[in-house]
Order: structure tokens, then C-alpha cells, then sequence
């Protein structure tokens, strides 16, 4: 529960003492004697003048006792009260006035792995083994001179946390103002408001790793520019507009590229009033059911990346992605439901160029679409379960291996067991995902379980 800090009021008092005995130095009438004048000035005490000291001897010095503080309290110096909180999951904030706040939280998730991959030609499976950190990340956010007037930056900070190559740790960073309830500005870095199960925080996911679908057509973050509202048009409207421009090659570009951009539009509708979608499950048992519909649509231009915002760099040129998303949540005592639909087609499906040496070159976009559909049921106390399924497609005239992928990995079915010890800021937690060939072949399929440990500080 938050800790308050009581220092505030000792440092005022100790502030105001110094200001007023500096001032009080500083503005007193000291005596200064001279070297060999006719006369002497009165001491600060206010007796007779001392007399002169004779011709050519030394002046002697008046003693001047210590100067006392005026009588009147002085006035006490204008010092910033500031409460310092914390709580398991929600962090250390530091709160100056209302000009400025501190927030550093942290997380953690130990990990558990074993691989089963497909069988080979004598029948048997290899198992792969890993244990390590997940996850590491590092929050700082709060405000600024304002409370509408917020700023975040996350690092990712664990080996699994630096995929596509990735040089730098930073995940999310950007200033976010609330100038109007219907108008809203976010600059930075953050995750572009695309599908609903990639905007969903990695800690509040109720399964060790997203659906294929969602890492495959989703648009991850970007840097760039977004205008939104929550509730558009009213306190508890149930709409939600999101507009944004991003620079379309991805996080933290070193590298300069073609002109282009991405530009992305999405809508939410909450019939029923505010639901958190932006974790999943219904940890809560919501008495009153919860619905969230929405949908996207964004157009990338002039890309170098295979998958719009990830993925390799193609070297022979760029291309425009056109994407759409659509997605729902549901919840109502205990039960939550997931489902998304997710398209993306280049305007071309091979970029074609020539080596230094001047051999032709020739590579493919990737273009597709999926579905998911995840269920899950929370018990008392919080015993949840979970399963989901999910379904890749490859478009005619793709990349070979991607069309390689969807015909040997393209079918999804996952099942999962949580316990929640405080809410998803520290669950334990253990599932089972089969990727397979479409038909539901077991035996053809890769299978992978988790069991992980996930703590927010």
C-alpha cells in the first residue's frame, strides 16, 4: 500500500532558518573603523561614540556582538512538498507539488522452456531445453509541469528482448498530453494503435507468447506522431479514435532509407461502458458484462522491412503494405473471450534488383491474413484457464517461405493454466502451444511448454 513521506515539513523549517539568518547577515549595519580618522562611528549595540585613537596608532576594533533575529518570524521559503509512495507492481513514485512526478517500476519473468519439434523420418522428437530471464524491463514515467502532461519510456533489457537485431534497449518513449477529452496528442516512440491483442502489455498476456497471427501481421511499434480521445464527445461516451503517422521502418533506425510513412486510423466501441481490454483475461469476475469492438486500418509506404515494421531489410528496394485489423473483447463474471482478424498485402509481391556483381536479385514480400480466438475462465480464488486457437494464411504469389511456414506451421491450439497472486503484477504461470500443418495433425506438429514466473516490482 502507498508509504507516505513525512520529511517535507523539516525541510521546510531548516530552509526558512538559513534564508532568514543569511538575510539577517547580509542587511545588518556592521561598524567599520578608520585607519587614522578624526572620530569613530557607534558600534551596532547603539552606546556613545568610543574615542579617537591617537595620531598614527592603530584604530582599534570595535567588538560587535552577535546579531540576533529580528523579533518577527521570517517569512518561510517557498520549498516544494513532495510524498514519496510505493506498492508491489505499481513502483516507487516521487511526487514533487504539482509540478512534477517520478514513477520507476520493474519486471521480471523467469522462464521454463522445452521445444518438442516435429518427428523426424525414424519417429522420434529431440528436446530442446532453455532456462533463463524471459523478460527485463525498466519503467520510468510521470508528469510534467502539469498533470495532463505525461511522459513514459520502457527498456527491454534481457537477451529475448533484442530480436530483428535490435542495438538499443529502449521499447516505448514519448511525451503524451491530454490537451481536451476529445483531443489528445502522443509523440515518440510506442506501440502504433493497430489490432488490439499486440497493443495488450506483454506483462498482462495470460499465455507465454502472443498468437502467430499477431506476430506475423502486426505492426509492433514505430516512432512518430498519434492524436486520440477516449471518450469522444462526452465523459462516457463508449467511442475511441486513434490517428497516427509513424516513420514506417520500425524502433530505434540507425539508418536512413527512402522517404515514406505509415499511416494508420483505428476506432474502438464500448456499448457497455469502460472495460480493461488492455490486459487480458476477467481477473475482476465484472458483475456487469464488458464488450470493446474496434478496428484499423493502416497503409505503409515505401517500406524496407519484410514485415511492414520488422522483420529483414530488403536490399533491393521498398514496398507499400495495406493493412486492416478487426477485434473483440468480452468478460463477464470470469469469462473472457479474444478474437481478432488481422490482412496485409504488399502492392507487389517481388522486388527485383542486382548484386555488386551484377547478378540478379530477387526478393519477396510477405502478405497474408489470420484469425484468433482465445477464451478463458477465471475460478475463486484466482485459478484461471485458458485455451486458444488461431490460423495463418499465406496470399497467392507471396514469399516461398512464407507460404512454406503457413503450410507446415500455419494451424495454432494452445491451452494454459494461471494462478494469479496479485493480479498479473505477480502470476505463475504454464501452457502448452502445437503449431501444425491445417487439419489438426499432432503428429506433424512443433509443440513447445512453458512454465514462467512473472513479477512486477
Amino acid at each position: 500500500m502507498p508509504i507516505p513521506c513525512s520529511v517535507a515539513p523539516s525541510r521546510r523549517a531548516s530552509a526558512a532558518s538559513i534564508v532568514a539568518l543569511l538575510y539577517s547577515l547580509l542587511t545588518a549595519p556592521v561598524s567599520a573603523q578608520p585607519a587614522g580618522g578624526d572620530t569613530a562611528e557607534p558600534s551596532v549595540t547603539g552606546g556613545a561614540a568610543e574615542p579617537a585613537a591617537e595620531s598614527g596608532a592603530p584604530a582599534p576594533v570595535a567588538d560587535v556582538p552577535p546579531v540576533q533575529l529580528a523579533s518577527e518570524p521570517a517569512a518561510e521559503a517557498e520549498v516544494p512538498a513532495y510524498t514519496l509512495t510505493g506498492a508491489q507492481g505499481s513502483g516507487v513514485t516521487l511526487t514533487v507539488g504539482d509540478v512534477f512526478s517520478l514513477n520507476v517500476r520493474s519486471r521480471i519473468q523467469l522462464r521454463y522452456q522445452l521445444s518438442i519439434p516435429n518427428e523426424d523420418a525414424m519417429g522420434d522428437r529431440d528436446l530442446d531445453q532453455l532456462v533463463n530471464i524471459g523478460t527485463a524491463r525498466l519503467w520510468f514515467s510521470g508528469h510534467i509541469r502539469v498533470p495532463e502532461l505525461t511522459y513514459m519510456i520502457q527498456l527491454a533489457v534481457a537477451g529475448r528482448d533484442f530480436r530483428d537485431g535490435a542495438i538499443s534497449p529502449i521499447f516505448d518513449a514519448y511525451l503524451d498530453w491530454k490537451v481536451h477529452r476529445d483531443f489528445s496528442l502522443r509523440a515518440g516512440q510506442f506501440f502504433v494503435p493497430f489490432d488490439r491483442l499486440r497493443t495488450v502489455r506483454e506483462s498482462g498476456l495470460q499465455m507465454a507468447d502472443r498468437p502467430r497471427p499477431v506476430l506475423e501481421l502486426t505492426l509492433d511499434r514505430d516512432v512518430g506522431v498519434m492524436l486520440y480521445s477516449d471518450h469522444f464527445l462526452g465523459d462516457e461516451s463508449p467511442v475511441a479514435w486513434r490517428v497516427g503517422v509513424f516513420g514506417g521502418g520500425g524502433t530505434n533506425l540507425s539508418l536512413g532509407r527512402e522517404p515514406g510513412a505509415l499511416l494508420v486510423a483505428r476506432v474502438e466501441y464500448r456499448p457497455l461502458g469502460s472495460i480493461d481490454d488492455d490486459k487480458e483475461g476477467d481477473l475482476e469476475r465484472r458483475a456487469n458484462p464488458g464488450l470493446a469492438l474496434g478496428a484499423a486500418f493502416a497503409a505503409n509506404i515505401n517500406t524496407n522491412r519484410a514485415r511492414s515494421t520488422t522483420g529483414t531489410t530488403f536490399t533491393g528496394g521498398t514496398t507499400d503494405y495495406l493493412q486492416t485489423a478487426l477485434d473483440l473483447v468480452f468478460k463477464w463474471r470470469g469469462f473472457a473471450l479474444q478474437a481478432e482478424y488481422v490482412y496485409r498485402n504488399a502492392t507487389n509481391n517481388q522486388i527485383l534488383s542486382v548484386d555488386a556483381d551484377g547478378n540478379p536479385v530477387t526478393e519477396y514480400t510477405r502478405s497474408g491474413q489470420g484469425w484468433i480466438l482465445q477464451g478463458s475462465y477465471v475460478f475463486d480464488p484466482p485459478f484461471e484457464l485458458v485455451g486458444r486457437v488461431s490460423r495463418l494464411y499465406a496470399l497467392s504469389g507471396t514469399a516461398p517461405a512464407y507460404i512454406s511456414e503457413v503450410d507446415t506451421r500455419g494451424l495454432e491450439i494452445a491451452a494454459g493454466a494461471n494462478y494469479y497472486f496479485n493480479d498479473h503484477k505477480l502470476k505463475l504461470q504454464a501452457d502448452w502451444i502445437a503449431r501444425m500443418p491445417p487439419g489438426v495433425e499432432f503428429d506433424r506438429a512443433d509443440h513447445v511448454v512453458h512454465l514462467q514466473l512473472d513479477i512486477t516490482l
